[in-house]
């Protein structure tokens, strides 16, 4: 019986070429599209699944309070992993990691290492990441020791194993031997921990000394069951309080620490990571919806497609039935024909997915394989959505087939009550969702360009970013000098980071202020031209100059430095002065030594993500730092490049040469949104497509089912205009329906994506004005075929056919 029903089918769908190929695209794409967003969805929601201990280890955030301003960082301490450790029964382990750009080399090869990460020797006994040669347990223990990822170690030693060689890390501070002790496979792309290299924690002087503050290290815990969380966050609060004497925290100041479970890091934590920005669990719901959406408008093309067609199939369901078949076994065959184009739309979707996977890793910035989808869990799954899908486009064409009276489909009496309604229900469902993805993806997208527009308060173009170690930091004059030899250089700066996103967390206070009312800033380590270089606007006060970096880095006693601050608006505000003027030679304190006054006072710029607003920033003088920028005119840019690798190379020939341009760092800040912004957009004309042919098929049905009228009226004088409009107005009138319907929905979610973003647009009209001319005209462009079509055929030949 099967077999029948299967070839029957086969020789259906054969009969006609094109109602199937559009059937099966139709089913591929979206598909195609639906596994493509699965492969996505599923990545994030794996994050550190793979350590078998995930349930059991936490990451911990340090938050405090000075003056009412509550802070919270990924960051802390160097005390918080081993007194944890030793103080908390909970708390089984505990490893510190800090994430160092470096320069390694062995032998001729040298390479500036982003990810060189110094982590506790108790790394491998927390964490499973596969150690493929070495001890996990003494591989970083002891200082100079470090541990190389396959790739680095094949970059550096080829196929020769590096166990025992020696390799040289400069972090900055002049070179170092260490021993390779390890291989560690590269780090996978779900864990939020990347390495390169690791590197013994017992190496760095901080280890040495265990700390509260001086928070510059990422600290995870592993804790003897997984419900200790609970238990152990109760503790915290109370035992910090413990740790400090009378006046150091009061007035509302503390110190402590919250535990974040470390599979939900990446998607529920508020606080960046050391190593790579959080994901967002918002963009996972939104493309969960997409996908799902996408494949329910493929399963409506099919009903529409399918129920286009009853009229060709009425006299073949009226003679079987004279014949004796029973509603069930047409509705068999009808469902046979639906297995048969959904598995074979099944297999061209993952020949899709295969060859469009590269597009998609790029777009996604990911490297997913098209092996997960070959997984036996996956293959299920995919059997399970087969029959799914054949289940839900081919049910309800089968039962209305299946249904048909023999002698009222003999004689061309079709109709089927409430059809015609639910047909038009399902294109209004298909355009609200398509007008829904057009909104947001054009919002989404001046958003995206709105953050590329806005004043930032500072120059990002042509400005050249370059790694800084102390050679560099011991020769930054000579390197200065060079530089600018080339007409096309016009400024030389160097800070410890680069404007886009700085980090450094200070506290600040008033010298007529008492001593304990210190206020949470951001501060920058810069040189006397940093304000030119970045071209920043001083409202108030003079710039720093030579002498002001000289009187701050008086080697001896502390009490001979003396500061030259500048500060943002926003820093005079929170300082409680009126006006930038008023600030101007105001004594100030920064600690640790850093006594000095209000020297200049520039306009408030981003300095951080549009997602935050501004907030106090202190550039002081330092004779040090991480970066040197580079402003460029813009012309001759290979040349000038040329010109300052040949100089680099020359001055300091320990560090490569490893650029990149702060336009770029700046684009990173907004990856994760440019990436939702270019997949919407894809997803968005998929849906399109997919909706045109579902309209193209119910214009086909009724086109069908209007060939007399079409025929009468043409005789009768109607022109081709006429009968274009008359079969065009219905289904342009469901289009605006689904666009009132999609409106309201589409401006509460992007008002809702917007909350996140400090700066932001508005959500205007006209945006919405453009999504419904958009979908009225694709629309009418879909319908137009089918209408055009009917109106040029001979009205005679529609009349003898009827």
């Amino acid at each position: 019986m099967l077999r029948n029903y299967f070839k029957i089918a086969f020789r259906n769908l054969r009969r006609n070429p094109v109602f199937t190929g559009i059937n099966v695209v139709g089913l591929a794409v979206g598909l195609a599209s639906c596994l493509l967003l699965y492969i996505y969805i599923s990545h994030e929601l794996s994050y550190d699944n793979f350590h078998p201990n995930a349930d059991r280890i936490v990451r911990v955030v340090m938050e405090y309070s000075m003056e009412g301003q509550v802070n919270r960082v990924q960051q802390t301490g160097t005390k918080v992993a081993p007194e944890f450790s030793r103080r908390f029964p909970e708390v089984e382990l505990g490893v510190r990691l800090e994430n160092r750009p470096a320069v390694v080399s062995y032998a001729d090869r040298k390479f500036l290492e982003k990810r060189v990460v110094y982590a506790d020797s108790t790394l491998f006994a927390i964490f499973s990441f596969p150690l493929k040669v070495g001890n996990p347990k003494t591989a970083l223990a002891g200082p100079n020791k470090t541990v190389l990822s396959e790739s680095t170690a094949r970059k550096y030693f080829g196929n020769q194993n590096p166990v025992g060689k020696t390799v040289r890390i400069n972090t900055g501070w002049g070179d170092q031997d260490y021993t390779v002790t390890g291989i560690v496979g590269d780090s996978p792309a779900n864990s939020q921990i990347k390495y390169d290299v690791l590197a013994s924690f017992s190496t760095l002087s901080a280890s040495k000394i265990e700390q509260w503050f001086s928070a510059n290290y990422a600290t995870y815990l592993l804790l003897r069951k997984p419900e200790s969380i609970a238990s152990l966050q109760v503790k915290i609060p109370g035992f910090m309080k413990t740790q400090f004497g009378p006046g150091q925290m009061s007035a509302g100041n503390y110190l402590t620490y919250l535990l974040e479970p470390l599979r939900s890091v990446h998607l529920y934590s508020d606080t960046e990571g050391s190593f790579e920005p959080n994901g967002d669990r918002l963009y996972i719901y939104i493309f969960g919806s997409v996908a799902v959406l996408i494949l329910i408008i493929a399963c409506v093309n099919y009903i529409n497609l399918a129920t286009s067609r009853a009229v060709e199939r009425a006299q073949e369901v009226g003679v079987r039935k004279v014949m004796g078949a029973l509603r069930r076994q047409l509705f068999g065959q009808f469902m046979g024909e639906s297995v048969l184009v959904t598995f074979t739309a099944l297999a061209l979707s993952l020949l899709m997915v295969y060859l469009t996977l590269p597009l998609f890793n790029e777009l996604s910035d990911r490297q997913f394989s098209f092996e997960m989808l070959m997984q036996p869990g996956h293959l299920l799954g995919l059997l399970g959505i087969g029959l799914l899908v054949s289940l839900v486009a081919g049910g309800y064409p089968a039962l209305v087939l299946a249904r048909f009276e023999p002698v009222r489909a003999l004689t061309g009496h079709l109709k089927v009550a409430g059809a015609g309604q639910f047909r038009r229900a399902l294109i209004v469902f298909q355009f609200a969702v398509t007008a829904f993805l057009i909104v947001c993806t054009l919002l989404v997208r001046n958003q995206l360009a709105f953050i590329q527009d806005k004043k930032l308060g500072y120059d990002k173009e042509h400005v050249l970013v370059l790694p800084a170690d102390g050679q560099v930091n011991e020769k930054i004059r000579a390197l200065k000098s060079e530089f600018k030899q080339h007409a096309d250089v016009q400024q030389v700066a160097r800070a410890y980071e680069s404007p886009t996103f700085i980090e450094g967390g200070y506290s600040m206070r008033r010298s007529d202020k008492a001593e304990n009312q210190y206020k949470s800033v951001t501060a920058l380590p810069v040189d006397e031209d940093f304000a030119k270089t970045m071209n920043l606007r001083i409202v108030a006060g003079r710039d720093l100059t030579a002498g002001d970096l000289e009187r701050a880095t008086v080697p001896g006693s502390d009490s001979l430095r003396h500061f030259h601050f500048i500060l943002n608006e926003s820093a005079v505000k929170e300082l409680g002065w009126k006006s930038p003027r008023e600030a101007i030679g105001q004594k100030m304190d920064m600690g640790n030594g850093r006594p000095g006054v209000v020297g200049a006072v520039v306009e408030d710029f981003h300095f951080a993500s549009m997602k935050q607003k501004i907030t106090p920033l202190v550039l002081f003088p330092e004779d040090g730092g991480n970066v040197v920028l580079v402003k460029l005119s813009g012309s001759r840019l290979p040349h000038t490049l040329q010109f300052l690798e040949q100089k680099w190379k020359t001055i300091v020939p320990s560090l490569p040469f490893a650029y990149e341009f702060l336009d770029e760092e700046f684009n990173r800040l907004y990856s994760l949104e440019t990436r939702t912004g270019q997949i919407f957009s894809v997803f968005a004309f998929l849906s399109i497509l997919l909706a045109c042919l579902g309209l193209f098929g119910l214009s086909a049905y009724t086109t069908a089912q209007r060939t007399k009228e079409i025929g009468v009226r043409k005789v009768l004088g109607a022109s081709v205009s006429n009968i274009v409009l008359l079969l065009s107005k219905d289904f342009l009138k469901l289009v605006l329906i689904a666009i009132v319907l999609a409106s309201p929905v589409a401006w509460w979610a992007m008002n809702r994506w917007l909350e996140g973003f400090a700066y932001r647009i508005d959500v205007a009209w006209w945006v919405f004005l453009v999504a419904a001319l958009l979908a009225v005209g694709i629309a009418f462009l879909t319908v137009s075929f089918q209408s055009v079509k009917a109106a040029l055929m001979n009205p005679v030949k529609s009349l003898k056919t009827e």
